[in-house]
């Protein structure tokens, strides 16, 4: 039922790997069994879920397994060489990894299919952004604005490789196609100019969002 929303959602190079959040995730190593020690069960299982599955994508590259912690803005800190993202909701956790001397940067983010309330949604996009959305029509007009959220936090997981800069929601200009986006930065963040441009793909299943971006080298 949900293996739908992951086919064709990376280019060939990128390794996924998902599960429902509630699937037995295996044990934890020590040094990241104590981050979540004191977390309620539904953290600790998302967590270990995560973990799981950015194991079995690096299994894919060859990696052996090995603590993944996280950076000082909590984002997981991947083997040298190596680039990468995890998500999870309510019912779902994935995780994609790519070489980094293919890839600069991957994001991932799943979201339940559930329409935003009209205050939320003004933070997340721009009215001509809002305009531009309702004149392609892609997607329903209420479930739109939770599409450019999940695709805006994928974008901000793969510029964080490049840049280790935190972007809030208008740093980035996002226009939606039949399964894909682009988006493009509106100020310049770290090394990357004004106007840089990311690629994306996003699918909606079974009541959920995934959205995809990523930087070839």
């Amino acid at each position: 039922m949900f293996g739908v929303l992951f086919e064709g959602l990376f280019p060939a190079g990128v390794a996924l790997a998902w599960e429902r959040s509630d699937a037995p995730a295996g044990e934890l190593f020590p040094e990241e069994e104590a981050l979540v020690a004191q977390a309620v069960a539904k953290r600790r299982r998302e967590f270990a879920q995560g973990r799981a599955c950015a194991r079995r994508v690096l299994a894919e590259l060859g990696i052996p397994p090995a603590p993944l912690l996280p950076g000082e803005m909590r984002e997981p800190r991947w083997p040298q060489g190596v680039v990468g993202s995890i998500t999870h909701d309510a019912l779902l956790c994935a995780a994609v990894v790519g070489r980094a001397e293919a890839f600069a940067g991957l994001g991932i983010d799943l979201e339940p299919d559930e329409p935003l309330e009209a205050n939320v949604a003004a933070r997340i996009w721009s009215a001509e952004e809002a305009a531009a959305a309702r004149e392609s029509a892609v997607v329903p007009f209420d479930s739109a604005a939770k599409l450019v959220f999940s695709a805006k936090e994928a974008v901000y997981k793969c510029q964080f490789a490049l840049t280790q800069t935190f972007i809030g929601f208008g740093a980035v200009t996002l226009l939606l196609g039949d399964g894909t986006f682009d988006a493009t930065l509106t100020a310049s963040v770290g090394a990357l100019p004004l106007g840089y441009r990311f690629t994306g793909s996003w699918r909606r299943a079974a009541g959920e969002i995934v959205t995809a971006a990523w930087c070839c080298r």
